[in-house]
């Protein structure tokens, strides 16, 4: 902030004249949480400061490769490029603005015409630059909880190196899996039990006492039936079909004493022999970053004066709840099995 305010005081000493009155300049918007929305195909990102000085930092970008809407508030859903837009005419720029009363964001912003108060009384607009959009995943921290089954990442075996714990293999991390042990139970279900169940020290339900939590165990009863061949198929199934969960829970096919097959260990059949595996899609949290790099800020009364910044963290967005595709390695060898033989029969045709 301090090399900020020295910036301004050496290009026009933090004080311009409008009809004769002083207005103070704070420029107090770096680092904002930034709110973004759209007018006709232009997105906007803006953020106000009404403390002291009635201002306003706002971005108008009109781009192709940005999302085509902003129904899930987040400009791009790449995490391994970043994107640069030249800043340029009025469809991509940056504008500061003084005004001389508080000013709503979401009305001067968001709609075709802004009001007519508060009136904007300085105005400062970009020349040349570039915007820098930097887009990664906002829940891989040690504490966060990517595939919101309750357990952390980090005791799901989340590596900051990128060498995470797989438990069953099956392509998806433990961290970004709702199916850690791959027994068509979602972890969630499986985590915990009532008061009086077994537990592990970490307090996570473990049926069968072997020290190994259901949630991590192929054959939570011990039976030498594997969870996953106890449960119908037709339930596993359905949920996929209707992308519900609750349709599981599981749903037993026979109860004894009040306990599904799959947590009995008296129980060996109905044994279900089958590779269902349940829809594995979840949704993720984002955050974009926005650096504004090698540009001026032109005064727009005629004036001449402008502001140079080598770069200027103009803010960022975050957004959470954005659905996230992922499959099994064995759902893409099946829906791999299933285009083979759709090609096969075209063939035929």
């Amino acid at each position: 902030m301090k090399k900020i305010l020295a910036a301004l005081f050496f290009s026009f000493a933090l004080f311009s004249c409008d009809d004769g009155d002083i207005t103070v300049t704070s420029f107090d918007l770096e680092n904002s949480d930034l709110t973004p929305c759209e007018i006709d195909d232009k997105k906007v990102l803006w953020a106000v400061n009404n403390e002291d000085v009635y201002e306003s930092m706002s971005l108008e970008l009109d781009d192709n490769r940005l999302r085509d809407t902003l129904s899930q508030t987040i400009l791009t859903l790449d995490v391994s490029e970043d994107l640069e837009i030249n800043l340029s005419g009025e469809d991509n720029r940056l504008v500061y603005r003084i005004y001389d009363g508080e000013i709503t964001g979401g009305e001067y912003f968001c709609k075709g015409v802004p009001p007519g108060s508060p009136r904007v009384i300085e105005e400062y607009v970009s020349a040349g630059g570039v915007a820098k959009i930097t887009t990664r995943f906002n829940d891989i921290t040690l504490e966060a909880d990517a595939d919101a089954d309750g357990i952390p990442n980090g005791e799901e075996g989340y590596d900051p190196d990128g060498d995470h714990l797989d438990t069953d293999g099956d392509g998806i991390p433990d961290y970004l899996d709702i199916d850690d042990d791959n027994d068509n139970v979602p972890t969630a279900t499986e985590k915990n039990g009532s008061p009086e169940d077994p537990t592990t020290e970490e307090g996570y339900l473990d049926t069968d006492e072997d020290g190994i939590p259901d949630y991590l165990d192929p054959d939570d009863d011990n039976d030498g039936i594997l969870t996953r061949h106890e449960i119908d198929p037709d339930d596993v199934q359905r949920a996929i079909d209707e992308n519900n969960d609750d349709f599981l829970s599981p749903i037993p096919t026979a109860e004894v004493d009040g306990f599904p097959n799959y947590l009995n260990k008296d129980v060996f059949d109905p044994n279900f022999e089958h590779d269902l595996q349940l829809d594995h899609h979840i949704t993720r949290s984002y955050r974009s970053t926005i650096e504004i790099k090698n540009f001026n800020l032109i005064r727009q009364d005629g004036s001449g004066e402008d502001i140079r910044f080598d770069s200027y963290i103009l803010g960022r967005v975050d957004v959470t709840r954005i659905p996230f595709q992922q499959f099994t390695n064995q759902q893409q060898e099946n829906e791999e099995d299933e285009d083979n033989e759709d090609e096969e029969t075209d063939i035929e045709d």
